[in-house]
């Protein structure tokens, strides 16, 4: 079973890549079973999209709602139950050194990373894993996070600030919520 080293640049969302921050559910509670994962959206531009492929990658990503490129997310399990692909990955600052998220903080959205990835065979012919191995942080954006809740983004609490702005300009509602559930008047 070879193991491909890939090397990707791209726009950085949702950053959960420091054993403070990873996603302890992920969908579904898919990452209940291994003490949560380090997860990283990544917005590619096509060259570095067609890099992800011809690593034989089965990631293959969703169109960017703001037109950025492909985004792509990134995993790596917190506890497989083995040391040499379990835990944090390396996380670094552009000029080489560690990145401290006490003192440096949280990678905010729209930072450009570049990232380092093990896409793997397996035992099962059609299966390819991919794992995130580490990120540098090439331009950082600071994170700031919304007043309302604090898992949004700085892009989310602004689409948020804009929608509750704009329910105050309808009239009152009655929305049917997918299901068939009773209807929840909006004001």
């Amino acid at each position: 079973m070879a193991t491909r080293k890939v090397k990707l640049t791209g726009i950085a969302e949702w950053a959960k890549v420091f054993p403070q921050n990873r996603d302890m559910q992920g969908f579904d509670g898919a990452y209940q079973d291994c003490n949560g994962a380090c997860t990283i959206d990544l917005i590619l531009d096509d060259d570095n999209l067609a890099t992800l492929k011809a690593s034989r990658s089965m990631k293959r990503g969703v169109p960017d709602q703001e037109g950025r490129g492909t985004k792509v997310k990134l995993v790596r399990k917190f506890d497989t139950g083995r040391d040499w692909d379990s835990g944090a990955p390396v996380v670094k600052k552009s000029d080489g050194t560690n990145w401290d998220y006490d003192l440096d903080g949280t990678i905010g959205n729209g930072s450009t990373v570049e990232v380092v990835l093990s896409v793997y065979d397996t035992k099962m012919k059609s299966i390819v894993g991919t794992r995130l191995d580490a990120v540098t942080v090439l331009d950082h954006v600071q994170y700031v996070p919304d007043t309302a809740g604090e898992d949004a983004s700085p892009s989310t609490a602004a689409e948020n600030n804009k929608a509750k702005c704009c329910f105050n300009l309808l009239p009152k509602q009655l929305v049917a919520p997918f299901g068939g559930l009773p209807f929840k008047e909006i004001t």
